[in-house]
């Protein structure tokens, strides 16, 4: 049931310490099964925009395909499988790295012999220039064509960098790989920045249907003594009914725009602030406005396990075993029915999906009674369940 957290039913994490045993994004770097590490790019056709061969820049085997789109055109690669395939429990992710982040998304299109298909969308990077690197994504399904694909029987895959502008745009791709979906769809509720808005209005809501969210701490720690934040005593009472409070920092100091001291004093201040309190959450962080680049991602590892995150208005779902622990995508909660679209979509194709919220009295919120709304849709729809950010480090360590 939507209600009951996984939680509630496996062995807890265990606590705490200022710094990370190991870097995450090595450790779970390459999950799953290796498909293509285009080692032979000519099972590639490129049907829109360049590809070529890159022995410089590659992440996994001996090269990687950059892509170049011009003058507003997408790039599409369509690779025709040797025999149709069951997608019906695999996720796809890759490694993607592109200089033109905010100008692109990264669409996966599954046909089936007949022609329908769906489409795996990472529709936002929030990955700031000049300083960019590799990334994994896995994205899940954002939709169909009007007569759904039969996943067990995909002959097809495309990879497509959507170009959303007039301008030129570029990306490398490299290793390609399956992952086993898990039995069910996974909801987070994640709300940014301790406000007290969600303590007065939305937290009762969760406890009637039993439902955790993920809370950070506010911008900065010791706002706790400001009224419009939760206080410590709030804090606590949250934790102890099921929601997960982890670290996050202030857009006045975004991860990219800070020196690698500053941003390591803040991580650190942030992190300790956490483990004095006992809260369980803090090997877990959101970055404030979204914001990160290649430094900043290098320094966060030694703090956290997982965070994120790249974030759209739009559905932005991940498979739960194959994305990159701290480059994880998220949705904006600003409007009930694409939330809802949320639910319904990790529902049927066993993703997760992250809703993000602020304050009730912020446009980038849904109003307080289409909140109620959402969760009482959530609490009916049966096959998916609300979990923390520590169940999802918990999935995706279990299927490397």
């Amino acid at each position: 049931m939507a209600g009951t957290t996984t939680a509630q039913t496996t062995t807890a994490e265990p606590e705490p310490t200022l710094r990370t045993e190991y870097n995450s994004r090595k450790r779970y770097g390459s999950p799953g099964t290796s498909f293509d590490t285009f080692g032979d790019p000519d099972l590639w056709e490129a049907q829109e925009g360049e590809k070529m061969t890159d022995t410089k820049m590659k992440r996994t085997g001996s090269q990687s395909l950059k892509l170049t789109g011009q003058d507003g055109h997408h790039v599409i690669l369509q690779r025709r499988l040797d025999e149709p395939m069951d997608f019906s429990n695999r996720d796809v992710s890759a490694m993607i790295r592109t200089t033109t982040p905010s100008k692109i998304g990264f669409y996966i299109y599954l046909y089936d012999t007949d022609g329908n298909h769906a489409v795996l969308e990472l529709r936002s990077i929030t990955y700031r220039t000049p300083d960019i690197g590799w990334f994994r994504t896995c994205p899940g399904i954002f939709g169909t064509s009007e007569t759904g694909p039969d996943l067990a029987n995909i002959s097809r895959i495309k990879l497509q960098i959507t170009n959303a502008t007039s301008d030129d745009v570029e990306a490398w791709v490299d290793d390609l790989r399956f992952h086993p979906k898990p039995d069910k769809g996974y909801i987070i509720l994640s709300w940014d920045d301790g406000k007290r808005s969600y303590y007065q209005h939305a937290a009762s809501v969760h406890d009637k249907y039993d439902l955790p969210a993920v809370l950070t701490h506010p911008p900065k720690p010791e706002a706790v003594e400001n009224n419009d934040f939760m206080s410590l005593d709030e804090l606590h009472e949250r934790q102890s009914k099921g929601d997960e409070i982890v670290a996050h920092g202030s857009v006045k100091n975004e991860f990219d725009e800070i020196s690698e001291s500053k941003l390591e004093g803040i991580l650190r201040r942030n992190k300790q602030w956490l483990i004095d309190h006992e809260f369980d959450g803090a090997n877990f962080v959101v970055y404030p406005g979204n914001s990160y680049d290649d430094t900043a991602l290098d320094v966060i590892q030694k703090y956290h396990y997982m965070g994120g995150m790249n974030q759209s208005g739009n559905i932005n779902t991940t498979g739960v075993h194959g994305f990159d622990p701290l480059v994880l995508p998220r949705t904006i909660g600003e409007n009930l029915e694409i939330s809802k679209q949320v639910v319904d979509n990790v529902e049927k194709y066993l993703n997760c999906g992250i809703l993000n919220f602020h304050d009730f009295e912020n446009d980038d919120t849904m109003p307080v009674a289409d909140y109620k709304k959402l969760l009482a849709y959530i609490d009916n729809t049966s096959d998916i369940e609300v979990i923390t950010f520590s169940d999802l480090w918990r999935m995706r360590r279990a299927k490397q």
